[in-house]
């Protein structure tokens, strides 16, 4: 490649470095963030029939628990925790999630409600599923799942949305770490 004058030159030197800049740039936040939809799997011998019995999801049934403890209006409205609460006993393992807003909101809930099973290496399988609750001109509310199926000694982790309208919509996730069902 042979350049007529030295503004050519310095002119393509300096599209070269941008373009490395930019490639760089593109490189740290890929490697950083790490690449998207992309989860490896190493698998022993034997231990296919584990992987093919977590594709059974179960869908379970939210009983709303509908409480409203804050009767004032005030002058701020924002989206409160969600607290998850897990006991057991022979029916199967009782899920109970709770959430609330300050003042009163138009719409409250929660949704996308899935109960997962830790697995043999370390990952996580959704076992249950429930699309929740919500309720109408509310400050707090709550919802009871049961799921059935729940092993002993087996490691459990529920994810949750909660969302809200007061003076706009905001929503929430939720995880309650790891749980070991030991009943």
């Amino acid at each position: 490649m042979s350049f007529k004058n030295s503004k050519e030159k310095r002119e393509m030197r300096k599209l070269r470095k941008v373009s490395k800049r930019v490639l760089s740039a593109f490189l740290m936040t890929t490697l950083i963030t790490g690449i998207p939809n992309v989860t490896t799997l190493a698998a022993r011998e034997g231990m296919v029939s584990d992987l093919e019995e977590s594709n059974i999801v179960e869908i379970l049934h939210a009983t709303l628990i509908e409480e409203d403890r804050l009767d004032e209006i005030l002058l701020y409205t924002m989206l409160a925790d969600c607290i998850i609460t897990v006991s057991g006993d022979s029916d199967g393992m009782h899920i109970d999630i709770t959430t609330g807003v300050v003042g009163t909101a138009s719409i409250l809930g929660v949704k996308d409600i899935k109960v997962q099973k830790k697995t043999w290496y370390g990952g996580w399988t959704t076992v249950a599923v429930s699309d929740g609750k919500e309720v109408k001109d509310r400050s707090t509310m709550g919802i009871n799942l049961l799921y059935r199926n729940a092993e002993k000694d087996a490691t459990y982790r529920i994810t949750c949305i909660h969302y809200g309208d007061v003076d706009g919509y905001i929503e929430g996730e939720n995880n309650s770490g790891e749980i070991i069902f030991t009943y």
